[in-house]
């Protein structure tokens, strides 16, 4: 209510002045005025911490074993049984020296934004990136392309909504695909 009374004011102000009035415009609805009102975020980057962390690893690294594997769920006798099916490996590349490159550019173009959207499927990760230096494997990183989760163990920080689509043409340049029929694969 003020906010008109000052527009009216303002108006009548520039009347007495000669100036001619305009129509004026309101300004947006602010969350608090309109429950049903959407905010939109603005954009961030605190997806950067994960990239720089995960890049940090991999240079570290002497050598990225880049895995397509099996889960224990691609079989439906996993969910009856007390020992889990041994994995299977469809897939190795492994990534030295300057063939680690392609891997770090990936990484520099995946855009930072992190979307507060969640997932809620099973995780079923059919990729892996094993880190090594030496003979001891110092990270891992799990990847299910298909809900679009990982877990690794080399950071806490948020993961960019575009790390999935981003990573995926790599993993294709490796021979692999992010996703296929992986119950039909294990049989």
């Amino acid at each position: 209510m003020h906010l008109l009374q000052r527009m009216t004011a303002l108006g009548l102000l520039g009347l007495a002045s000669g100036c001619t009035p305009s129509a004026p415009v309101p300004p947006p609805a602010a969350a608090s005025e309109d429950p049903l009102a959407i905010e939109d975020k603005p954009p961030n980057a605190e997806g950067q911490p994960m990239l720089d962390d995960l890049a940090r690893v991999a240079r570290d690294a002497d050598r990225i074993v880049v895995v397509e594997h099996s889960s224990p769920y691609d079989t439906n006798n996993s969910s009856n049984s007390a020992t889990r099916p041994a994995e299977r490996r469809y897939r190795e590349a492994v990534l030295t020296g300057t063939r680690k490159q392609p891997f770090l550019a990936t990484l520099e173009g995946i855009d930072p934004y992190v979307s507060d959207w969640a997932t809620a499927c099973v995780f079923e990760p059919h990729h892996r990136f094993e880190f090594y230096k030496g003979k001891k494997r110092t990270h891992t990183l799990e990847i299910c392309f298909q809900c679009g989760e990982l877990r690794w163990d080399g950071t806490r920080n948020p993961v960019p909504q575009a790390f999935y689509a981003g990573l995926e043409p790599f993993i294709e340049s490796l021979g692999m695909q992010p996703e296929r029929d992986w119950q039909a694969l294990a049989r």
